[in-house]
């Protein structure tokens, strides 16, 4: 399957400390919060979702204090598969979609 120019894509990947995630991406370069959660959340983890409402990306990342690097949500080994890129972040590769 070949993805189009306006194929979802969600970028995700761990966070050190999500505030400071926050002021960077929507403070600094004027993103929006499309989604929030606690460490309540599924997988346990906290999450930050940033980009602009309505375009076909947007960024997730997911409080990891501690730095570990297997999956942090359960959805992402279940809808696809998670590999590591050379630096070491995880990327999902996921045929699941979302509004």
């Amino acid at each position: 399957m070949k993805p189009l120019a306006a194929s979802p894509v969600r970028i995700a990947r761990p966070s050190h400390d999500l505030r400071a995630a926050e002021r960077f991406w929507v403070g600094g370069l004027g993103l929006d919060v499309l989604f929030r959660a606690d460490d309540s959340a599924e997988g346990g983890h906290a999450l930050l979702m940033v980009g602009w409402p309505g375009a076909a990306w947007h960024l997730e990342l997911v409080g990891d204090p501690e730095d570990a690097t297997p999956a942090r949500n359960p959805y992402w080994d279940r809808w696809g598969i998670t590999i590591a890129d050379p630096d070491g972040y995880r990327l999902v590769l996921s045929t699941l979609s979302w509004p």
